[in-house]
């Protein structure tokens, strides 16, 4: 029974993640492009293109749902529907972290690797909202800032990696740097899934034979302003705030 339920889940998920690769080539060729040509000139594109990636992945993480690939289960849910303009820290249990999260939290962009820029599936969408991982520090905090400007959130996995249940990799200060540079406070996160879920190197039909379960929990918000009074040196403040990032998102575990 377990081999057919297996079986069962590893078909839907290739359904899924095909049906989302066709949807980022209607994304990018169709919807942007009629978004751009009949939408309103006072209205920054990037505005209308995150409100319209958001909805899209709100409708595939919903599939995902209504399927019983996974669950999603927060007692924070309103708090998390209503982060404005800040950095999101957060766990990166599974290859989905930023769908999830997108389809909750408005109006938000994030990092991405560089090899997206040449998906032809992608390459679009992420040249238009989210800020490609390969370029000079100084240019991606430059772009961080103008997507504030706009009043979109950035989401960021401090660890730079996927990581497994009861892995505790290091935070790198890319949150901390950011949020000296552009003063938003960064709001934390703690996501977790009941069981290891595309995990880098796993063959993304390998589902398992139960649905994942997926808790986000909102961990608080540190007040940038203060830190940088308590902590004026740059360096000083990078590594203080990195401390308390970790502190906070392994629960003091590592």
């Amino acid at each position: 029974m377990n081999k057919i339920n297996s079986l069962i889940r590893a078909f839907l998920v290739l359904f899924c993640f095909a049906f989302f690769g066709a949807g980022g080539l209607v994304i990018s060729y169709i919807i942007f492009p009629l978004q751009k040509a009949f939408g309103r000139k006072d209205v920054d594109l990037r505005l209308r293109y995150g409100e319209t990636l958001q909805k899209s992945w709100r409708f595939f993480v919903n599939m995902l749902l209504a399927l019983k690939i996974i669950k999603i289960k927060s007692d924070d849910m309103e708090r998390l529907k209503n982060i404005k303009n800040s950095i999101i820290v957060s766990t990166h249990p599974s290859y989905i972290d930023i769908l999830i999260l997108i389809s909750i939290i408005p109006c938000s962009t994030c990092f991405v690797a560089e090899k997206l820029m040449h998906n032809p599936f992608f390459k679009r969408i992420v040249s238009r909202i989210f800020i490609p991982e390969g370029t000079p520090a100084q240019e991606w905090t430059k772009e961080a800032c103008e997507m504030f400007e706009l009043g979109f959130n950035l989401i960021i996995f401090p660890m730079g990696t996927r990581h497994k249940k009861g892995e505790y990799p290091k935070i790198r200060r890319g949150a901390a740097l950011i949020a000296q540079k552009a003063r938003k406070n960064i709001v934390m996160l703690d996501m977790e899934t009941s069981f290891d879920f595309l995990q880098i190197h796993e063959p993304v039909y390998k589902a398992g034979v139960e649905p994942v379960e997926y808790s986000i929990s909102y961990l608080g918000e540190l007040d940038t302003a203060q830190l940088m009074e308590k902590y004026p040196d740059e360096v000083t403040f990078k590594t203080e705030v990195t401390k308390l990032i970790a502190k906070n998102l392994y629960h003091d575990k590592n």
